[in-house]
């Protein structure tokens, strides 16, 4: 009887145990699942987005990034002899922010890699020795002659955006210190509306002013780093408005109307020439197609007349 008596009690407390910790179950359970399902589901989402990148992104630039660092080991590190200070400000020039080791490293890979395909190209043409061994040197001058075209070109778009860009930047911010705010204010307010090249050079000009540097190295370096006269002649009066202590405003509303003229008369100028380049085409392609036209029936009737 005692044993029953027992059991049943257990029983009880069994019973009691689980109603009382029922509802603390549940919920544990409940976000455990929660979690489970969620992590699931980044997990597929993070799947999906690796395989929805291109090709190049997946497999490419993880092989080319390893190589290049493998290969920049080897290389000398950045000094400051005259060569890697021309290289750097080309970089800087280009909007290409990495060291100049990596980048003569991913320029040495491209060189090494298209000379090798070059002559695997030649291996499976079947071709002589000699050309087997001109292709390799065909195809390393032919991949430096691109990156530095590369190089250049972007040079010359960077720069033509950032000239494109000068007139309406410029009024912004003179109107912007007619108003009231400094010339630090003014530049961080055109930040916030524009974007572009030149609104990342007058990022760097903002952080540099804002880290301690002096607004004469800062504008110093904005306009070696643009390379462009009308952006040297800006910070050039800006520096000698505030040595001189003349009005900012007046310089600013100065600089930013000159400019804005230099650019009208680039533009006419670019108009001027296009009459120039037509002329090729048309004679090439235009003039060719009308004497056709005229002489053609001409010629038909000067052959029959000679049979």
């Amino acid at each position: 009887m005692a044993a029953y008596i027992s059991a049943l009690i257990g029983i009880i407390v069994f019973c009691l145990i689980i109603i009382a910790l029922q509802g603390y179950g549940i919920v544990n359970d409940t976000i455990s699942e929660r979690l489970a399902k969620t992590a699931a589901v980044h997990t597929e989402i993070v799947a999906d987005e690796e395989m929805e990148k291109p090709l190049n992104e997946r497999f490419i630039k993880p092989i080319l990034s390893y190589l290049t660092r493998i290969v920049s080991k080897f290389l000398p590190s950045d000094n400051d002899n005259k060569k890697s200070e021309e290289l750097r400000k080309k970089l800087r020039q280009a909007g290409i922010t990495i060291l100049i080791s990596e980048y003569t490293a991913i320029r040495l890979v491209a060189i090494i890699g298209i000379a090798a395909a070059f002559f695997l190209v030649g291996i499976f043409l079947k071709q002589s020795n000699l050309i087997k061994l001109l292709m390799p040197i065909f195809g390393a001058y032919a991949a430096f002659a691109v990156l530095r075209f590369d190089l250049e070109s972007r040079i010359t778009k960077r720069r033509e955006l950032i000239e494109r860009q000068m007139p309406d930047v410029f009024d912004m911010i003179s109107v912007n210190v007619e108003a009231g705010l400094g010339f630090e204010q003014a530049i961080l307010h055109v930040m916030k509306h524009f974007e572009g090249p030149l609104i990342d050079e007058l990022t760097i000009t903002y952080r540099e002013m804002s880290m301690g540097r002096s607004r004469r190295d800062a504008l110093q370096g904005l306009g070696e780093r643009c390379d462009i006269d009308d952006m040297k002649t800006f910070t050039g009066a800006v520096i000698q408005a505030g040595k001189m202590g003349i009005s900012l405003k007046n310089v600013l509303r100065a600089q930013a109307a000159a400019i804005r003229q230099n650019r009208k008369a680039k533009v006419e100028e670019k108009a001027m020439k296009i009459s120039v380049k037509m002329l090729l085409p048309m004679v090439m392609f235009i003039f060719p197609v009308i004497f056709i036209v005229l002489m053609g029936p001409a010629v038909i009737r000067i052959m029959e007349v000679f049979k």
